[in-house]
């Protein structure tokens, strides 16, 4: 017969173990829910958004998602600016990629 001390820790070990089965289990549903693309959770996935990704002010559209994987030149050009470069000072317009006074590479 196996001594009480054996027996407790086995118990132990197996609650242990099924505690953990189950949070895996509860966890990996929960993400399973949250990453669907239908609206079936849609609460759920924008408290998780909020919490732990880029807030619904700052997610792009869907329009702007649609646009996302067509190719550069089908993509609008950006709309015209003209602004000082922020390290001299020099204008730049949208048609320069760097500015020509300093070589600064901008956006």
């Amino acid at each position: 017969m196996m001594p009480l001390a054996l027996s407790f820790d086995v118990a132990a070990t197996a609650v242990v173990l099924l505690l953990a089965a189950g949070l895996f289990g509860g966890m990996f549903l929960f993400v399973r829910a949250v990453s669907d693309d239908s609206d079936k959770h849609l609460d759920l996935k924008e408290l998780v958004e909020t919490l732990f990704g880029t807030p619904a002010h700052l997610r792009p559209d869907k329009d702007t998602q649609a646009t996302a994987g067509e190719p550069a030149a089908a993509r609008k050009p950006p709309a015209p600016f003209e602004d000082e470069c922020p390290a001299c000072g020099e204008r730049v317009t949208h048609e320069h990629p760097e500015c020509p006074g300093c070589g600064l590479r901008l956006l």
